[in-house]
This record gives structure tokens, C-alpha cells and sequence, in this order.
């Protein structure tokens, strides 16, 4: 639900890439189209949010003690209270995110849910699987007319009269490509899968790469409650919308590092959590994200079963060296907390121990060797996949979609989702593909009215 939209460097490079039109400067608007945003002290910038889109965006109503000293604790630093989402990427502010009420606002809620009764032309198949895109080959083209799908085990078509827009993911668009005939060659050959067009789908596969560390045990300010006092929070929540149930993870900090060669533009992020719950707790976990990773990957067809097996996934996280070091800047900056006032006042102590069964405790003392060892013990997923489908220019060997969003040597075929992102914006994906749909909409509607 964090609503991030990332620095406006990410979409320059965008553009600057050959990506005409994905520049900041032409794609705030889009992210403006879609935003309702009810926080009155975020929402009066009106040049960067807008409060009359569909989608609520706002702040949780729950704030417990531990967000206030954690921002405190950053403000004691010298950082700035800032908005992520406005002019200053860098510094710390209570995250704002896609929720009203303490409830999620999906984009099936926002977009869908109420105009799905009223709009005779939209139609919406569930528990269906779709299994190839159809294409027809006319002259010296190849065009997409429809898709295949299943349900209940029988095979359905629908056929499209204008454009097929493949929307399944950074995983799964790349799979239902490459099941279909669009991918590497080479591979498709080996699979037996008719070619329609050799393109590196499922390549330039990346991620956020977060490293997790439950290391900040707590004193006075445990939220750990009874169970009745829990029944009474269930009831809160659910006869007002507010109370410890209608929040989740709040405080979040957007750092340069000293391997960042643009001006004013994060590429760390750290964030807090409660370990093992978000709302009760006696122990916090210290999130560091890395934004800006050089390593990547990628997904491949489940070679046993194409259609139906899952698809193959190779991260390669940690690959380039350079994401190690920015992550472990990353962890020095979030360690540095406990020498602050702030956290000292609060009785907020450094507690190692749920981070040291491992070949890590060998090392005397917290030495950077000692830390990149428990980058690598402990690194994980953010689970904002971008890049499988990469948009490019025509000059560019890896490209999949043109800044139009369609598929390189196949007409009427679109792709609109966080497979295109050439490069990942500095932030969760959830606002930047609610703005690619926002303009991808445009492009369609010039295109065929």
C-alpha cells in the first residue's frame, strides 16, 4: 500500500534513454490523474497531488509511540521531514499510502468496483487462465487478434477487434510472451515453441533487495497487548476504522549514499516494522532497501510443463558488487539510530541475537566484513519486479516495447505493466504502474479515436 512514486531523475533517465514522452516533466500529470489524495498537509502542494482522482491516498490513522521517536530519532540526525512524493526526495516522513479508514484502497476498488455495474462494454472473466496470445500473419506482418484461454478445463478465445494489451505482471507477462512465441530464439527452439518473434523477453529481471534485520528490541514502548485488550482493538477497528488494526508499517527514510552520482536522488531506503506483527510487538525490525541495483536477472519458462508449471526465476541479487556496498552504507546510516538521544531516552536497545545463527557470529566484533555477511544471510526480495519486457528505442538490443508500450515486430500487441520499466524508479512500483496505465490509456485512445 506505500504510495511512492520515486525521484523525477528515474523518469528523466527514462527519456533521456529514448523513451520520448516518460520524462518527469510529462508523466506527473498521469500520477495527478489517478491520486485522491486526503492528507490536508500533503495534499495543498496542488503542483505535485491532486485530491479529486479515484484512488485515496492518505495517511494511516493509527500512530503509536514508536513512529514518533523513530522520527524523532532521524530529525535528531539532521535529516528533513519531507514529502517523498514532492520536490525533496531526500529524508524521513510517515509514509503515505493507497488505504481509508485503516482499510487498502486496490486498484480494482478505486478503478473497477465502481463503474464495473454500469459499463455494458466491460467484461470480466475470473478463475480463467490465459495460455497464448493468437496472432495472424497477414502480408509481411504479424498481428495479435486475441487471446486463448482456460476455464474449468474447456479452451475459450476472445478475439479483439482493435488492440490485445497484456497486463499479467513482470513474471508472468514475460511467460505468457515466450509461451505464445515471443522470446529468445534459441531458447523458444529448444522448447519447441514456434517462434513469432525473436525478441530477450524475460531478461533485465530486477528488484528492490531488502535486508531485514530484527534488531531493535524494545522497553517502555512495547505494544504487545492482552487478548482482551486485542478483542477490543477488533472491535475498534471494525465499528471505526481506527485504532492499532488500521496501520501497518509508517516511518520511512530515502538516503544518498556515497556511490550516488545524482544529485538530490536516493538510492537507499530504510524502514521499521514490528517483527512478526505489525501491531503488536515488543521487537522492530530495521529494513534497508537498496533503490538503485545494478545486478539483474532473469525468468525463464518451467521447461517441463511451459504452460502450467511455474515460471523460473534467477534473480542473480548481489551479482554486481556495487549493490553490496550500498547496502551495507545503507545499514551504517540505520545503525547509527542507537547513538542518538532519542532512542537512548526511549530505551530502544541494539539486540543482535536473532541475526547471529549463522557463520556471522564468528567475527569479534561489527566490522563491514561482519555486515556484508549478514547482507548475504539475510537479503531478500522487495517484491517490486520490474524490466522483464524492457521499453526502449529501436537502437536498443534489449528493448521489448517501444514508448508506445507495443511489442517490437508484432502489430495491435501492448504491453502495460512493471515489465516495460526499463530502469526501477526509487520506490514501491504500485504508484509508477498505476501511472503507466494512466498514460498507456492516452496512448490507446490517440491512437485508435
Amino acid at each position: 500500500m506505500a504510495y511512492m512514486r520515486g525521484s523525477p531523475a528515474d523518469y528523466d533517465a527514462w527519456a533521456l534513454a529514448g523513451n520520448e514522452g516518460w520524462s518527469y516533466s510529462h508523466i506527473l500529470p498521469y500520477f495527478k490523474y489517478s491520486e485522491g489524495n486526503y492528507d490536508k498537509d500533503i495534499s495543498k502542494n496542488l503542483y505535485y497531488h491532486s485530491t479529486q482522482g479515484p484512488l485515496d491516498v492518505g495517511r494511516y490513522p493509527h500512530v503509536d509511540d514508536n513512529v514518533d521517536i523513530l522520527l524523532g530519532a532521524f530529525n535528531e540526525m539532521g535529516y528533513n521531514y519531507t514529502d517523498i512524493n514532492g520536490k525533496n526526495q531526500l529524508g524521513f516522513m510517515r509514509i503515505q499510502t493507497t488505504s481509508y479508514f485503516g482499510e487498502r484502497v486496490s486498484t480494482y476498488t478505486a478503478f473497477i468496483e465502481p463503474i464495473q455495474i454500469i459499463r455494458s462494454n466491460l467484461v470480466i472473466i475470473t478463475e480463467a487462465l490465459v495460455t497464448k496470445v493468437i496472432f495472424k500473419h497477414t502480408q509481411n506482418t504479424m498481428r495479435a487478434v486475441g487471446v486463448e484461454y482456460m476455464m474449468n478445463g474447456t479452451i475459450y478465445k476472445a478475439l479483439a477487434i482493435k488492440d490485445v494489451i497484456v497486463s499479467a505482471g513482470a513474471i508472468n507477462t514475460p511467460k505468457l510472451l515466450m509461451q505464445s512465441g515471443i522470446g529468445p530464439k534459441e531458447y523458444l527452439d529448444y522448447l519447441n515453441i514456434r517462434i513469432v518473434r525473436d525478441l530477450p523477453v524475460g531478461a533485465n529481471f530486477h528488484d528492490h533487495v531488502s535486508v531485514c534485520l530484527p534488531i531493535i528490541r524494545l522497553g517502555k514502548t512495547a505494544t504487545a497487548e492482552t487478548f482482551v485488550e486485542k478483542l477490543r482493538d477488533i472491535t475498534t477497528y471494525y465499528g471505526k476504522g481506527i485504532g492499532p488494526l488500521s496501520a501497518n508499517f509508517q516511518v520511512l527514510g530515502l538516503f544518498k549514499s556515497k556511490y550516488s552520482d545524482v544529485p538530490g536522488a536516493p538510492d537507499i531506503e530504510i524502514r521499521f516494522k514490528g517483527h512478526d506483527s505489525h501491531m503488536y510487538y515488543d521487537r522492530m525490525d530495521m529494513c534497508v532497501s537498496l533503490l538503485t541495483p545494478h545486478s539483474r536477472g532473469q525468468v525463464v519458462l518451467n521447461a517441463s510443463d511451459p504452460v502450467f508449471g511455474k515460471p523460473l526465476i534467477y534473480p542473480n541479487f548481489l551479482k554486481d558488487h556495487r549493490d553490496e556496498e550500498k547496502l551495507l552504507e545503507g545499514i551504517q546510516i540505520a545503525i547509527s539510530l542507537f547513538d542518538t538521544e532519542v532512542f537512548k531516552k526511549a530505551e530502544f536497545e541494539f539486540d543482535p541475537r536473532l541475526i547471529l545463527n549463522n557463520e556471522c557470529k564468528n567475527d569479534k566484533r561489527a566490522t563491514d566484513d561482519f555486515w556484508l555477511c549478514i547482507v548475504k544471510h539475510f537479503s531478500e526480495p522487495l517484491h517490486n519486479y520490474v524490466g522483464t519486457c524492457k521499453m526502449g528505442p529501436p537502437s536498443d538490443p534489449a528493448a521489448i516495447v517501444d514508448d508506445h508500450l507495443r511489442v517490437y515486430g508484432v502489430e495491435r500487441l501492448r504491453v502495460v505493466d512493471a515489465s516495460v520499466i526499463p530502469k526501477i524508479p526509487r520506490g514501491s512500483t504500485l504508484a509508477p504502474v498505476i501511472m503507466i496505465a494512466e498514460k498507456a490509456s492516452d496512448i490507446i485512445k490517440t491512437s485508435w479515436y
